[in-house]
């Protein structure tokens, strides 16, 4: 959809087909990777009232309701994949790299990427729904999750060094203060608990240091 600020978006609203939890996981998640520079689609949110009542997809009756929702900035024209091409492309090689970190740091799943094709292949990190553990997480599973890695599958080669250090810096760096400040620009209408995201932002907080080694640990 077009917002008044001129820009599409991609939203996902509370009554989604997935979970009302996603779009709460999205907006974490895309706020959390611009901390650490992160190569992630932009998010921001978005109020639905002007298309309130409209059908989200044709013939399943289920319609737009009011109130705040996920926007993701579009990137456009892209390529959705679930591999790490053309790391020879663009900055790719610095790109993979924070996307390597961030599927780690914030407990990637169902891993998703774009690339632009207009941008030489640009890669973004985008759909982040089940990352956090789930997408129905809870303060237990992110309890259970906190010292296990999510390190990718994929081979980490010919990442660009300087970028894996740069961001093992700015976990370090990272505080408590900017998780939370973050965390609180959630609508307070959203089914989310206070307890609730200071448990991601516990999650979160605790994992810093081990991401950061284990990205040193590639360079090395």
């Amino acid at each position: 959809m077009v917002a008044d600020d001129g820009r599409r978006y991609w939203c996902k609203s509370l009554n989604n087909f997935q979970s009302p939890r996603v779009p709460i996981t999205e907006q974490i998640v895309g706020r959390l990777s611009a901390l650490i520079a992160a190569p992630a689609c932009e998010v921001a949110l978005v109020r639905l009232d002007a298309i309130s009542g409209w059908e989200i997809r044709a013939g399943t009756g289920r319609l737009v309701e009011p109130g705040w929702a996920h926007g993701s900035v579009a990137v456009e024209p892209v390529v959705e994949t679930r591999t790490l091409d053309h790391r020879s492309d663009d900055d790719n090689r610095r790109r993979h790299g924070g996307i390597h970190a961030l599927c780690d740091w914030l407990a990637g799943s169902d891993l998703q990427w774009l690339y632009g094709v207009a941008e030489d292949n640009a890669y973004y990190s985008h759909d982040h729904g089940f990352y956090l553990t789930g997408p129905d997480w809870t303060e237990a599973s992110l309890q259970t999750a906190r010292d296990t890695s999510f390190a990718l599958s994929i081979p980490p080669t010919q990442l660009e060094q300087t970028e894996l250090l740069r961001i093992a810096t700015a976990l370090d760096d990272l505080t408590r203060g900017a998780i939370d400040t973050e965390l609180s620009k959630l609508p307070s209408s959203w089914p989310v608990a206070d307890s609730e995201l200071d448990a991601v932002a516990e999650f979160v907080d605790y994992r810093r240091g081990p991401v950061a080694a284990r990205l040193r640990a590639v360079v090395a």
